[in-house]
């Protein structure tokens, strides 16, 4: 196994591995490195979706996403397509994933099948890093705020007209994305380092609790802006085959929309339902 970082605040590739034939102790240290790198890259891997579901299974069981049906036989696993003729992708917000569930998952697997030939790369922010660069005052009262995160995309133009331009996904329950709310600490202790993550985004938290909405708007708004400084971000660059897989509880994500007229198709899976603490 050969580990490459991929920048200095996050992010591994993760060379000499093939992931379908990986015995208990390989997937032993592949643990100790996805908590120590969050973000962990893997080219090359012929993975069909019953392989994929087992890769996940390493991380946690699998996890409902409610707004994009699965594939045949597969319901956990949807494909995140962006045809040629479209100009909205999926996930083009920074995030972390599904953060409107009382139980979000601990970890994302994205799969790559089809990709541009340039253009089409994910952004990852370490808001671990995020949290540690606030000063001590923010800090104190960052701790003690509770985010209200929900599905409705309300900030940024609602899900539904968002699933609406997107051809390529089988979406469904959009009238019902309001219907999804969470409260969260804004402030997460991570359950396998002990380490404090902020924990809520522009696109999903839309107030705190016993505040308003336009009280809470310029601090979400400070706090998103903080954590994706380019000193807390890696980027990963996508080609048929490579299957990257994130740490929800301590980073953030982005895809790049910048591949118009090239088709990208990818399969995604969520797993490990934990209640944020």
């Amino acid at each position: 196994m050969i580990i490459e970082p991929l920048a200095g605040a996050l992010g591994a590739e993760v060379r000499g591995v093939d992931l379908k034939a990986a015995d208990d102790a390989l997937w032993r240290r592949v643990r100790e490195i996805f908590l120590e790198y969050a973000v962990l890259v893997f080219r090359d891997q012929q993975l069909e979706p019953a392989d994929l579901m087992r890769v996940g299974a390493r991380w946690g069981e699998p996890c409902h996403y409610p707004f994009v049906s699965g594939i045949d036989g597969f319901p956990f696993i949807f494909e995140v397509v962006k045809e040629e003729s479209e100009t909205v992708n999926f996930g083009g917000n920074w995030h972390s994933d599904t953060t409107y569930l009382a139980q979000p998952p601990l970890a994302t697997l994205l799969h790559a099948l089809e990709t541009p030939k340039q253009g089409g790369d994910t952004l990852f922010a370490n808001t671990y890093a995020a949290y540690d660069a606030l000063s001590e005052g923010m800090r104190a009262i960052v701790n003690k705020l509770v985010g209200l995160n929900s599905a409705s995309l309300k900030v940024t133009g609602g899900r539904r007209k968002m699933h609406s331009t997107i051809g390529g996904m089988k979406t469904q329950d959009m009238e019902k994305a309001d219907e999804y709310e969470a409260e969260h600490p804004v402030v997460r202790t991570h359950p396998d380092t002990g380490r404090k993550a902020l924990y809520l985004s522009r696109s999903h938290t839309i107030r705190f609790r016993d505040m308003t909405e336009q009280e809470s708007r310029p601090l979400i708004d400070y706090l998103q802006a903080h954590q994706i400084r380019p000193e807390f971000t890696c980027r990963v660059r996508w080609s048929p085959g490579t299957l990257t897989v994130w740490d929800n509880r301590c980073t953030q994500h982005c895809a790049i929309n910048d591949y118009h007229g090239q088709r990208r198709r990818m399969r995604r899976l969520t797993v490990g339902a934990e209640t944020p603490q």
